[in-house]
């Protein structure tokens, strides 16, 4: 049975209050009684629907700043998750076209002028809170704004303009096509692409190994790299250590898990009636309501040492989950980071989904980093490179962070 907005508000605040595992890293990014009062007035104004509330609830998750917490609608009756169909940067007072996923009438490098008729620096000016996910311009998030538009001024780098009617297109991110070419005589250029659960890195990189073992120098473009499956970074490992590396070095061996009942039940939920797991969910059964415990995850096995005299990794805002995993793990190797800082996912793990009715689902994680868990997080801020670079728009057709990657490489 549906419940009404007002109880569903006051069940994910208590979660968050309770079962989130930053809890204690929110501070006053959390304002739960600004959207109380907001979803409150538009209840009065009779304009409160599940669109509306989804938007708000999504809003304040967005301050909270951690990319691991989601809310979200259930498809069906007529919903289905959506994008304008492009994907946006800002610089200066516009944004600039990134990416293009499904919208045919812009292309990368046009840029929104207006939205709804007002500038982006007129909506940022009128948002009071930080539901853009960044407070510098190029970690801004303007996709959460461009789907609740009507319209869009776009202008051409031509010097043409107009106005576009935007469309609901099915939510998809950029394609990402592996690549492994040589970029300079001796210089390998690796893009793996996405990590995604049953991907095939290990016969990529299996294919290209003749040309990676011939290479003096390593650039691994992390820039847009995404996917949660840390299985598959793992044939990566070899090309990035210049020695044999236990895998404990390379990536966080404690985490810190929130152990209250709701969090437990959930972790459990899908491993009901699997005979291997019965052990596992004793221990969970036993740790209900312990709180916050450290977890060893010591990671097993050697990473073998084939890396090149030097690896040089580009990173950008939009490296996530365990493309983030990689890039600390390549930092820990030794290889030196250029570009943007990522996206900050690296704090916060083991995500659980609670159905809070028949429409909607909050998903949290429940475990944080000892780093996090100490006062060292990076929500909202990610791994710092080296080398930091600013974005702009010149990168949209002159891949200025790969020849920087190029003069460091000839220079050491």
């Amino acid at each position: 049975m549906n419940k009404n907005y007002q109880q569903l508000f006051r069940e994910i605040v208590s979660i968050l209050r309770r079962d989130y595992a930053g809890k204690e890293l929110m501070g006053d990014r959390f304002a739960p009684r600004y959207y109380t009062q907001a979803i409150g007035q538009a209840w009065n104004d009779d304009q409160l629907d599940d669109l509306l509330f989804l938007q708000y609830v999504s809003q304040m998750l967005a301050c909270i700043g951690d990319r691991n917490l989601a809310f979200s609608l259930r498809a069906g009756d007529g919903y289905f998750p959506h994008s304008p169909g492009f994907f946006t940067r800002r610089y200066g007072p516009d944004l600039y076209v990134t990416a293009v996923t499904s919208e045919p009438s812009v292309s990368v490098g046009d840029k929104i002028t207006a939205i709804n008729g007002g500038s982006p620096a007129k909506h940022k000016a009128l948002i009071q809170k930080d539901f853009f996910r960044g407070s510098v311009p190029e970690r801004e998030d303007w996709n959460g704004l461009l789907k609740m538009a009507d319209t869009v001024s776009v202008s051409r780098p031509d010097g043409s303009s107009f106005d576009l009617s935007l469309a609901h297109h099915p939510l998809a991110p950029p394609e990402l096509l592996p690549v492994c070419a040589e970029a300079a005589p001796g210089v390998v250029y690796l893009r793996p692409g996405a990590f995604e659960e049953g991907g095939n890195t290990a016969g990529f990189i299996k294919t290209n190994e003749p040309l990676l073992a011939a290479s003096r120098a390593l650039i691994l473009d992390l820039r847009n790299g995404r996917g949660l499956s840390e299985d598959e970074i793992l044939p990566i490992l070899p090309w990035l250590c210049r020695e044999n590396t236990p895998l404990s070095q390379l990536f966080d061996a404690e985490l810190i898990i929130n152990n209250t009942r709701l969090n437990c039940i959930l972790r459990a939920a899908g491993l009901q009636g699997i005979p291997e797991a019965r052990e596992y969910l004793q221990e969970l059964a036993e740790k209900a309501d312990t709180g916050f415990r450290a977890e060893r995850c010591e990671p097993e096995g050697i990473s073998p040492g084939m890396a090149p005299k030097t690896v040089v990794v580009l990173t950008d805002t939009w490296c996530r989950d365990a493309a983030e995993t990689l890039a600390l793990a390549a930092r820990r190797a030794g290889a030196r980071l250029i570009g943007r800082p990522t996206l900050g996912t690296t704090n916060t793990c083991i995500p659980v989904s609670y159905a809070l009715d028949d429409r909607f689902v909050l998903s949290w994680p429940v475990a944080l980093s000892k780093a996090a868990y100490t006062g060292h997080s990076s929500i909202g801020q990610g791994i710092a490179p080296d080398e930091y670079i600013s974005w702009c728009p010149a990168e949209l057709t002159d891949d200025i962070l790969l020849k920087r990657a190029l003069i460091y490489i000839d220079e050491n």
